[in-house]
């Protein structure tokens, strides 16, 4: 599990003049600080198997803000990979609050979870650009030089490129929005004052394993969905939902890992395995789309689209690989509960 470090409080606040503050800025990134100063010194109790499932639950979202608050200052600054890790912190929240849901009340609970999926999604569209730009990137220097005809990186390379900036100048302005505050607010209530339902209350090991048992139940029946598609769009669809399932049941096992430390484990390496797998998969997915398009506008740029119907033949196959090394790796997933 990802050990939650204190945020660097100073570099909060932009300094005067830099060119991504805006006037309301300084303030908003005053109070963050405000926020990752208050959570950092209300360190709930640690965990214990037969201690209460909703300090279980208290201490793993606590653990997640601040590794959110301490990557705020880096997505400002546009350091390298602190919007991924920004991103990753704010579904583990959402999919712990998910799968532990019935420890909270539910209203609170619920809103958290859609701000965090707006979140996460309003700092996907640049780590996608990023993701997707740095895979063709490797793909076209791999080539033979006689097989790239014309300007292809350039071209990825601008396009990609303007789209990072501009999801990345969304994110600025995003970060420096009241909306924005008010879902760091309630998650400092969340993991400072919470709301606990009488599940709370409830012995956390045992309350893990249920929530375990039912996040894999939920991931195998996405996989005999998938088994089951009649077709190869269905069939990609239902493995990137199966993607997001074994993303969840890792995260959950994350949670249950202090209290539970027979199955927790494996649990988490073997759905860190499968959600890896279907990520080349659906990466290969999304890079067709993308050089799809590309070759059948190259035309309109004076371009010769063959390399770009070289690398979709490429990513095709990767697709297939992606899909044969999960059918070997779903066979050996951990059955340990």
């Amino acid at each position: 599990m990802p050990t939650a470090q204190e945020p660097e409080i100073r570099e909060h606040v932009p300094r005067p003049g830099s060119k991504k503050a805006t006037p309301d800025a300084p303030a908003l990134s005053l109070t963050v600080t405000q926020i990752a100063v208050r959570v950092a010194a209300d360190q709930p109790e640690a965990p214990k198997p037969d201690g209460l499932a909703g300090l279980l639950l208290q201490s793993y979202l606590h653990e997640q803000l601040l590794t959110m608050l301490h990557e705020d200052p880096r997505v400002r600054a546009d350091e390298p990979d602190a919007i991924h890790k920004m991103r990753v912190s704010t579904r583990r929240m959402r999919s712990a609050l998910a799968s532990y849901r019935r420890v909270l009340a539910a209203d609170p609970a619920r809103e958290a979870r859609n701000e965090l999926k707006w979140l996460a999604g309003i700092l996907g569209a640049a780590r996608d650009a990023q993701v997707l730009r740095a895979r063709l990137q490797a793909l076209v220097a791999d080539q033979p030089a006689e097989l790239v005809m014309g300007p292809v990186q350039q071209r990825i390379d601008e396009d990609l490129l303007g789209d990072y900036h501009s999801a990345h100048a969304i994110i600025l302005h995003v970060l420096d929005g009241d909306r924005y505050i008010r879902l760091l607010e309630q998650l400092e209530i969340m993991v400072t004052k919470p709301d606990f339902t009488r599940e709370a209350d409830a012995p956390a090991a045992e309350t893990a394993g249920r929530m375990l048992k039912r996040d894999r139940r939920r991931l195998h029946q996405r996989v005999r969905d998938a088994r089951a598609a009649s077709d190869d769009e269905q069939r990609s669809e239902s493995l990137h939902e199966a993607r997001k399932d074994a993303k969840r049941l890792r995260y959950a096992a994350e949670v249950a890992q202090p209290v539970r430390t027979e199955g927790s484990a494996e649990l988490v390496a073997g759905a860190e395995h499968i959600q890896k797998i279907l990520g080349e998969h659906q990466d290969s997915v999304v890079s067709r789309d993308y050089l799809r398009r590309l070759g059948a506008t190259a035309a309109g740029y004076g371009q010769n689209g063959f390399t770009y119907g070289r690398l979709h033949a490429l990513e095709e196959q990767r697709g297939k690989a992606a899909r044969n090394r999960f059918r070997k790796a779903w066979a050996g997933f951990p059955r340990v509960v």
